[in-house]
């Protein structure tokens, strides 16, 4: 708006010093608005839920027409609505803070989905697991569940208690990747449809530290 106002008054003034250097600003300040605001909006990675495939510092950008247009983060999109499918890595807003996370879309509104001794169901269907590498306290497993797969991570741990739920009508199940360190909606419950802000599509950029030097090795689609 300020740099607006600017232009203005060298437009109303007829100042060619003022109208040149304003619209040297004013321009991309204004493409930057458009783009994050109606086509893509920029995220980065706080926490390590969704290892191995995307780590603490990756700058995502999300797709915010994924699901229809919309202008807000939250709220019914404006045309061309569509749900979110399994397996998308979707950036929404939870139901219990006002912030965006990222998860992988695991269930649907009527899905069963069961988690037991480190094995995924959904309507009493196993996910495939194949293991592709064992490391002291751990295992790296590709999932694989109508056409899609991902990379997880899973902790060589004691069996847990067998969780099963429900998805209720309009709302998502989401859960990290990195299974056994993610706050997901086995602890925090389900997602409103409404409520999502679109898909993380690319990684563009790393930056791990404030000492450290952005990298662009990482770049690229994310599956």
């Amino acid at each position: 708006l300020i740099s607006l106002l600017v232009l203005l008054v060298g437009l109303y003034l007829k100042n060619k010093e003022i109208i040149s250097s304003s619209r040297g600003y004013f321009i991309p300040i204004f493409l930057i608005f458009i783009l994050r605001t109606f086509i893509y909006e920029p995220y980065q990675i706080p926490s390590g839920s969704m290892m191995p495939g995307l780590k603490v510092g990756d700058f995502l950008l999300v797709d915010k027409n994924s699901y229809g247009y919309k202008i807000n983060r939250i709220g019914d999109p404006l045309a061309s609505k569509t749900d979110p499918n399994y397996g998308d890595v979707v950036v929404f807003v939870p139901p219990h803070v006002n912030a965006p996370f990222v998860k992988r879309l695991i269930g649907k509104p009527g899905d069963v989905i069961r988690y037991q001794n480190k094995k995924l169901y959904v309507n009493n269907t196993p996910l495939d697991q194949q293991l592709i590498s064992s490391k002291p306290g751990e295992l790296i497993i590709k999932e694989t569940f109508e056409e899609t797969s991902r990379i997880i991570r899973l902790r060589k741990t004691a069996s847990e208690l067998p969780y099963e739920v429900t998805v209720p009508s309009g709302h998502y199940f989401v859960m990290g990747d990195n299974r056994d360190n993610s706050s997901d909606s086995r602890i925090w419950g389900f997602v409103p449809r409404e409520n999502f802000m679109g898909t993380a599509e690319v990684i563009w950029a790393t930056w791990e530290c404030w000492l450290c030097l952005p990298s662009f090795e990482r770049a690229g689609k994310i599956k």
